[in-house]
């Protein structure tokens, strides 16, 4: 029991005390970031070229410090859109109805958030009702915010399609009250309203950001028919899930396939199908989408058949950004150096990242990171002792061979010494 004791207290006392700060040495790269002057809240800024071609893929590399090498926490957000929801917490009362409908109240609390969505879960299958809300600050006078609404879900052949929340006008009132009509076709009586959630439900837009490549064309066959194969470079590792080709001609439909090309005895497929643009179609632009991917080089290939080659003039990859959030308080005046570049790094998980959840408001201010530097302090890990002394593994085979062919040998004239 004692030494139970004193291993939890032990623990306690370790996990009290201040990790010792990380040793900055294996971190290839940094830049730093100027930090305006009575600045309060939050900022942010986006991984560049030059962080996301030395960065690990995940990121998990990157670091800030302050002026006096205190470490700064972050957040970092991948900036696709996302679908944000929030679930409150809202006491139903009144339940009641008549032979056609089931009615419900329900009380968000005497300082509810703001709310613009439900999701009703009803009994039954194949079914098509109609739902009615309405919200009230004092649950005398009430207000209609949506009407007609349909909640349905149909199931056949194992597979069930169904619709079960109903979006209004995003709102504050206290009380909210639902009137579920019944289904004539299928409901006997008033429709079971088994429970109800009330949410708010906020799409957050996303941030993309854009890389151009520089483009080489060679004439080429596809599956013996005439085509062509552009090889583009972005000048960096960088992830992509769209590429955006501009192209003079005004009509075309080609077969094409993309591939990321880093290793050419390897490619990997990212996209295929048809190139195709319609007369008076857009901007002279064509895109095409694919799964996230981090490549340096891609391969176009197009087949043309009897037709000439494309005139490709531009092409720009694009993916979302990498947004890192910090506190500006936590970077004192400045200014902040990211630090990115380390292949051994563990991802650092910051609480911040509790703090700093759904959209923001008011939104971090953007900062710009500086020129890319060598980190002065860097020290390169030791390589493996067989890479450093090569010619000594081969030292070490051959003596195992001459004591391994000493001890066969030893053997066999040691059998021979037993035969008559």
């Amino acid at each position: 029991m004692r030494r139970l004791l004193l291993a939890m207290w032990t623990t306690v006392l370790w996990a009290q005390v201040p990790r010792p700060p990380e040793p900055l040495t294996s971190w290839l790269y940094y830049k730093e970031i100027a930090i305006p002057r009575n600045l309060t809240g939050l900022a942010d800024f986006v991984l560049d070229h030059d962080m996301l071609d030395a960065a690990r893929v995940d990121q998990s590399d990157v670091r800030l410090y302050d002026a006096g090498g205190k470490e700064i926490p972050y957040v970092l957000r991948v900036r696709r859109d996302v679908d944000n929801t929030d679930v409150f917490t809202a006491r139903e009362f009144n339940r009641g109805g008549d032979a056609a409908s089931t009615q419900v109240s329900f009380d968000l609390g005497e300082q509810p958030q703001q709310h613009n969505e439900v999701e009703i879960e009803t009994a039954g299958d194949n079914f098509r009702r109609l739902v009615e809300v309405q919200g009230s600050d004092d649950n005398k006078q009430w207000s209609t915010l949506v009407s007609g609404a349909i909640l349905f879900r149909f199931t056949a052949g194992g597979r069930t399609a169904e619709k079960k929340s109903v979006a209004y006008p995003v709102s504050r009132y206290r009380y909210l009250r639902l009137r579920l009509q019944r289904d004539p076709q299928v409901d006997s009586g008033p429709p079971e309203l088994k429970s109800v959630q009330v949410r708010r439900s906020v799409r957050i837009k996303g941030e993309m950001v854009t890389m151009r490549g520089t483009e080489m064309r060679d004439a080429d066959r596809v599956n013996g028919r005439p085509g062509s194969v552009w090889r583009i470079d972005f000048g960096g590792r960088t992830p992509m899930e769209r590429l955006v080709f501009t192209v003079g001609d005004p009509t075309f439909s080609r077969p094409f396939q993309v591939e990321a090309a880093d290793d050419p005895g390897s490619p990997v497929m990212l996209a295929s199908g048809e190139l195709l643009r319609r007369e008076n179609a857009g901007d002279g632009r064509v895109s095409v989408a694919f799964a996230e991917h981090f490549a340096r080089r891609v391969k176009l290939t197009v087949t043309d058949d009897r037709n000439p080659a494309l005139s490709i003039v531009d092409v720009a990859a694009m993916s979302a950004a990498r947004q890192v959030i910090f506190r500006t308080d936590s970077a004192g005046s400045g200014p902040v150096k990211v630090y990115y570049g380390s292949y051994k790094a563990i991802a650092p998980h910051y609480d911040l990242a509790v703090e700093l959840h759904g959209e923001l408001s008011p939104a971090p201010l953007r900062l710009q990171p500086g020129p890319q530097r060598d980190n002065p302090i860097y020290s390169p890990e030791p390589r493996p002792f067989s890479e450093r002394l090569p010619w000594l593994v081969y030292i070490v085979l051959g003596a195992a061979s001459l004591v391994l062919a000493a001890i066969l040998l030893s053997l066999v004239g040691h059998r021979r010494g037993k035969c008559p």
